[in-house]
């Protein structure tokens, strides 16, 4: 005899998932880039790989354009010091 019951769904991931983009939302980021968004929801304690998953991308792109970030901030750090010296 088959049943029809539905899979079991874990709720509390689900639920989570809702507020982290309520919470994009409310904070008028959703029109901001993936790392701003990322960064955001990380701030929250939400890793960058579920932050991924919620904004519908890869872990690996958001590790990608936060080096990239991290890079451009040196070099303008660089530019300024040897600009007074």
């Amino acid at each position: 005899m088959a049943t029809n019951e539905a899979p079991e769904v874990d709720w509390t991931s689900v639920i989570g998932r809702a507020l982290a983009y309520l919470a994009l939302d409310r904070a008028g980021l959703t029109d901001e880039t993936l790392l701003a968004q990322s960064e955001f929801l990380e701030r929250f304690g939400i890793t960058r790989r579920e932050a991924a998953r919620i904004l519908g991308t890869s872990d690996d792109s958001l590790r990608v354009l936060a080096k990239r970030k991290q890079d451009a901030s040196k070099r303008d750090a660089g530019k300024k010091r040897t600009k007074g010296s």
